[in-house]
C-alpha cells in the first residue's frame, strides 16, 4: 500500500512540472495542498487521471483530494523529495511572499481552528463512548438495586466493581482539559497566523480563563473564543507598535513585558466584554433561529451543507459550532452539517448501483465506506460532483436528514468527524435519533438518485 502512495506521490510531481516548480507542499484532513512557481507548468487532467485522485481544487495553488490518511502519506513522500534538494532563490522568494498575502477570513479561521480538531475529536469520541458506559452503568444500578455511598454514585459503585470506575473518570479527565483549554489552543494558532511568538498567543488565552478574573470585575471565558482571536490580533498589532522604540539590546527582556501589560489591560477592559456581548448574539441568534424555523430550517441548512464543504467554506462555521459548545455545552448546527454526509453517501451509493463504467464503481467502492465511517469529501469530489446531479440529489437528502434532526432536537457535545465517527459526539444520549436522521438521509438520497439518473438514462 506504502509503495502506490510513493508511486502517486512520485506521478503528482511529475505533472506538476518536477520538484523544482514546488514552492510549498502541506496537507489538511483529505487534500494534498501544493503551491507551484509556475502554475502554467501544472498537467492538472493528467493528475486527475491518477489513480487515487479524486478531485482538484484551485485556490492560491492546487488542492488535489486523495482523502483522509492518504493525503498525510502523499505529502510527506513529496516533502521528503522536496527536502532532499535546494530551493532556488525565487521560489524562496515566491514562498516568503505567498506568506505576506492577506487571507481571507474563512481561510484565517480555518488555519486556526482545523488544527484543534484532533484534541476535540480525542476528547469527544472518548466522552461520548464514556457517556454510552455510564448510562448502561445507571441501567444496572438500577436493575441490581444498587445503592450509592457518601463518596460515590450507584452507578459509580457498579463501575467500581467491575474495575471501570478509574477509567471513566480518566476519560472525563481528557475530555475537561481538550475543552477547558481551548483558548489556549486557539491563543497558540492565533499567534502563528498574525506572527506573534506562539506563547504569547497561548498565554493570552489562558488568562481568559482564570477563575480569578472576578476580582477585577472580569469573567472567566466571557468573549469566547473569538475574544481571544481578536485579543491575539491586536497583541500583535502592539508588539509591532513596541518593537519600535525599544533597543534591541534590551528587546528580548523589555518587548515581551510591555506587550503583555498592554494586552492584558485591554483584553480584560474592553475586548472581553465587546466580544462576550458579541458571542452571546451570534450565539443567542442561531439558536433563536434553529428554535423558530424547527426541521424547515434544519432542511435547508443541512441541504446547504454539502455546498460549504464542496468549496471550504465550512471551516468558518468551525468558531461559531465551539462557540456553541462553550456557551450551551452543544453544539445544534454541527449536527445539522454533518447531514451532508449521510446525503452524499447515499447518492454515492446510488450511482454504484446506476453507473456501468468500470472506474466509476471503484471509486465508489474505496469512497463510500471512507465516507461512511468518518469524513464526506470522498463521495462529494470523486463520486457526486462528476455526477453532476448526483451532488443536487444528495443535497437535498442531505435536507432531509437535517429536518429529522431538528425534529428529533439533536445536538453534538463536540465536533470533529462525520458519519458513523460522529455518534459518540452526540448529546445527551440521542445516538438513536443520529442513526435514524442519518439513514433516513441516506435512503432519500439513494431513491432521488435512481430516479433522477433513470430519467437521464445516466450510466
Amino acid at each position: 500500500m506504502k509503495k502506490n502512495y510513493t508511486k502517486m506521490a512520485q506521478e503528482i510531481i511529475e505533472y506538476s512540472g518536477g520538484l523544482e516548480n514546488f514552492v510549498q507542499v502541506t496537507n489538511c484532513a483529505t487534500r494534498v495542498r501544493a503551491t507551484y512557481l509556475d502554475k502554467s507548468k501544472v498537467d492538472l487532467e493528467k493528475i486527475k487521471s491518477i489513480s487515487g485522485v479524486l478531485s482538484i481544487i484551485e485556490d492560491e495553488g492546487y488542492q488535489i483530494v486523495v482523502g483522509p490518511g492518504v493525503c498525510n502519506i502523499v505529502a510527506s513522500e513529496i516533502n521528503k523529495k522536496l527536502n532532499g534538494m535546494e530551493m532556488e532563490e525565487e521560489n524562496k522568494e515566491i514562498l516568503a511572499n505567498s506568506n505576506k498575502k492577506t487571507k481571507n477570513i474563512f481561510r484565517i479561521l480555518s488555519d486556526i481552528f482545523v488544527p484543534v480538531l484532533p484534541a476535540m475529536i480525542a476528547g469527544g469520541v472518548l466522552q461520548g463512548l464514556n457517556n454510552c458506559l455510564i448510562n448502561f452503568a445507571k441501567a444496572k444500578a438500577l436493575a441490581l438495586g444498587l445503592e450509592g455511598t457518601e463518596e460515590l454514585s450507584a452507578a459509580q459503585v457498579w463501575l467500581q466493581q467491575h474495575h471501570l470506575l478509574s477509567m471513566s473518570q480518566l476519560v472525563s479527565i481528557i475530555f475537561a482539559a481538550a475543552f477547558g483549554s481551548l483558548a489556549i489552543y486557539v491563543g497558540y494558532n492565533s499567534a502563528k497566523q498574525f506572527k506573534l511568538e506562539p506563547v504569547l498567543g497561548a498565554m493570552l488565552g489562558a488568562i481568559t480563563l482564570q477563575g480569578t478574573l472576578t476580582n477585577i470585575g472580569a469573567k472567566s471565558g466571557q468573549g469566547g473564543l473569538l475574544g481571544v482571536v481578536l485579543g491575539v490580533f491586536v497583541m500583535a498589532y502592539i508588539q509591532k507598535m513596541v518593537k519600535k522604540f525599544v533597543p534591541n539590546i534590551i528587546d528580548v527582556i523589555v518587548t515581551p513585558v510591555l506587550v503583555t501589560l498592554i494586552t492584558a489591560v485591554l483584553m480584560v477592559t474592553v475586548l472581553m466584554p465587546i466580544c462576550g456581548m458579541l458571542s452571546d448574539s451570534i450565539v443567542n441568534g442561531l439558536l433563536w433561529l434553529l428554535d423558530t424555523t424547527g426541521p424547515i430550517g434544519g432542511f435547508v441548512l443541512s441541504a446547504l451543507a454539502p455546498l460549504l464543504i464542496s468549496t471550504g467554506l465550512h471551516h468558518g462555521l468551525t468558531t461559531i459550532h465551539m462557540e456553541m459548545i462553550n456557551a450551551t455545552g452543544v453544539a445544534p448546527l454541527f449536527a445539522c452539517q454533518i447531514m451532508s454526509n449521510a446525503g452524499m453517501v447515499g447518492a454515492a451509493c446510488a450511482i454504484f448501483v446506476l453507473t456501468k463504467q468500470k472506474s466509476v464503481k471503484e471509486v465508489c467502492k474505496g469512497a463510500i465506506p471512507t465516507s461512511f465511517l468518518c469524513v464526506g469529501e470522498p463521495v462529494i469530489y470523486g463520486v457526486c460532483l462528476p455526477a453532476g446531479f448526483a451532488f443536487i440529489t444528495g443535497s437535498i437528502g442531505a435536507g432531509v436528514g437535517g429536518f429529522f434532526i431538528r425534529l428529533f432536537d439533536v445536538g453534538c457535545s463536540a465536533v470533529g468527524m462525520a458519519g458513523m465517527s460522529a455518534i459518540p459526539l452526540v448529546a445527551d444520549g440521542k445516538y438513536v435519533y443520529y442513526i435514524i436522521s442519518y439513514f433516513v438521509a441516506a435512503i432519500a438520497a439513494f431513491v432521488l438518485t435512481v430516479i433522477v439518473g433513470k430519467a437521464k438514462h445516466y450510466q
